[in-house]
């Protein structure tokens, strides 16, 4: 069963009724009926079982429960075997390259989702900053609940690529953290490949993925004397979207193979 990420109104009443978007999505998308439950997720992560009590026309009725497991009701993996966590320094995309980044790395459980201005990117969110954070957490949302993912993820808002290591020093929360940089071509002997700098690894890890025509090297230089490592990936040339996908993906791997 899939995930329901409630309301931000929701603060562990009894019941709720709920229309719109919300509405829609239980009983025209799900096909929910009266009776059926599904596991919900509120705003802070607290889980609670669902149950579909009164369908109205524009409106359903929910009566509200904290849960007692999320295992046998969603398709996430076991709340407890959390994933680790990872941060996504994502540059600047053009065009909605960023939509399709965001709703896979939520999918992927990625903690906290980072725009970056770099001097490479194209795109811009001058002025409209607000209206499309807006839309992003309405991605994160859908992506949520398509994957039941337990991880609140988070984006957040454009940071100059200069602020990088200290935002990711705030927000590894004083946990053993591990900074990558994707770089298109070898800086330096000392370059690592992926799996050999996260292997074993049990913190929180970041990844600062360019945007199209990548990093520049004075940038990646300036994370390396941060404590960063550059990462070469050993595959063809990759879109900056496909590069962000397929870190994720390949970090994720190699971090739960090491449970």
């Amino acid at each position: 069963m899939r995930l329901f990420l409630l309301p931000p109104t929701f603060k562990g009443e009894p019941t709720l009724e709920l229309s719109g978007k919300d509405f829609n999505y239980l009983i025209h998308a799900l096909r929910l009926k009266e009776g059926q439950e599904i596991m919900g997720r509120d705003r802070d992560g607290k889980l609670w079982d669902l149950r579909i009590t009164g369908i109205r026309k524009n409106s359903c009725i929910l009566s509200a429960s904290a849960a007692q497991s999320a295992q046998s009701k969603t398709d996430a993996l076991p709340e407890e075997r959390p994933l680790k966590p990872i941060i996504l320094y994502q540059c600047l995309p053009k065009g909605r390259k960023a939509d399709d980044i965001i709703k896979k790395a939520t999918e992927a459980g990625v903690r906290d989702i980072v725009l970056v201005r770099s001097r490479n990117c194209v795109a811009s969110l001058e002025g409209k900053e607000e209206t499309r954070l807006s839309r992003y957490d309405a991605l994160v949302a859908e992506a949520i609940q398509q994957s039941g993912s337990m991880v609140p993820t988070k984006v957040h808002g454009v940071i100059d690529i200069s602020a990088v290591a200290e935002d990711f020093r705030s927000r590894s929360c004083g946990m053993e953290s591990l900074g990558l940089v994707l770089h298109q071509t070898r800086l330096s002997e000392s370059q690592s490949d992926l799996f050999s700098c996260v292997r074993g690894f049990n913190g929180c890890t970041a990844l600062v993925v360019g945007p199209e025509g990548g990093l520049e090297e004075e940038e990646c230089m300036m994370l390396l004397d941060a404590g960063f490592k550059a990462v070469l990936l050993k595959t063809n040339i990759l879109r900056c979207e496909t590069a962000s996908i397929y870190a994720i993906g390949a970090v994720q791997t190699i971090l739960e193979s090491s449970c």
